[in-house]
């Protein structure tokens, strides 16, 4: 039997041992969530709807990059490992090491959105999404439990501190591998903003309300968790780029 201290440990966790593949799709629910009620974003294609560029450098299978595009005129996605969402180019892409001067200007983007590989790397994609200088923001999903550690808060809260922070009323079932619809969960996640646009001198905490889960979910999201899980054993290169490269050297 699983002591109870073990099973929070389990409920808890989501690192994975050096040197293997994290990857947890996110529901794209709580991204529609982020776009809505945090950003205020208006659909493309609706009255009001400002053209804006987002790059999601975490986007196996496609689970975040995807809606976003409801809200992006222009979604750029790239992984480490490749599994089959994009177009494959001749380098591996490590959002931690490339820059993609040679693809695109950096200015080409208002916003870098993802959910990060936890642990050590979490910090470092918040570190380098805020080096790329977004003209607009970087917001990371993570576990409410990353907001403290002395550390993290010494290096990065204090020195960078967020604009705010969206806490999940519900829980955002996310599972290793796979995107499923009625899965659960013991971990809370929250929305972590940071804007370039404007200095921020206090950080805001805010709370996504109930039965959010019910309101931005989709049919189509269903196709995202029938869709056969694509295991990249060794990183590879991973690239989608629609249309970017064309409004970028125009």
């Amino acid at each position: 039997m699983t002591s109870p201290k073990n099973a929070r440990s389990v409920m808890a966790s989501r690192t994975e041992p050096s040197g293997t593949d994290d990857y947890f799709p996110t529901p794209p629910w709580a991204t529609r969530v982020l776009c809505e009620l945090i950003l205020g974003l208006k659909s493309v294609g609706e009255d009001g709807c400002e053209p804006l560029n987002a790059w999601e450098p975490a986007c196996g299978g496609g689970h975040m990059a995807i809606p976003l595009r409801d809200y992006f005129d222009h979604v750029s996605a790239s992984d480490l490992f490749n599994r089959g969402f994009g177009d494959a180019h001749g380098e591996a892409w490590d959002f931690l090491t490339i820059l993609p001067e040679w693809q695109f200007p950096l200015e080409a983007f208002d916003w870098i959105i993802t959910n990060p590989p936890f642990g050590l790397l979490a910090q470092q994609f918040v570190e380098r999404a805020l080096a790329h200088k977004p003209k607009r923001g970087v917001a990371m999903l993570m576990p409410l439990r990353w907001l403290e550690t002395i550390d993290r808060v010494a290096t990065l809260f204090m020195e960078q501190p967020p604009d705010t922070v969206a806490v999940f009323a519900e829980r955002v079932a996310i599972h290793k591998g796979h995107y499923d619809p009625k899965g659960g969960t013991a971990t809370a996640y929250c929305w972590i903003i940071w804007r370039t646009e404007q200095a921020t001198s206090s950080t805001k905490l805010v709370w996504i309300p109930p039965y959010s889960k019910k309101r931005f979910s989709k049919l189509s999201d269903l196709k995202l968790a029938s869709a056969p899980q694509v295991v990249a054993e060794q990183p590879g290169p991973l690239f989608s780029l629609p249309e970017t490269l064309e409004v970028c050297n125009a």
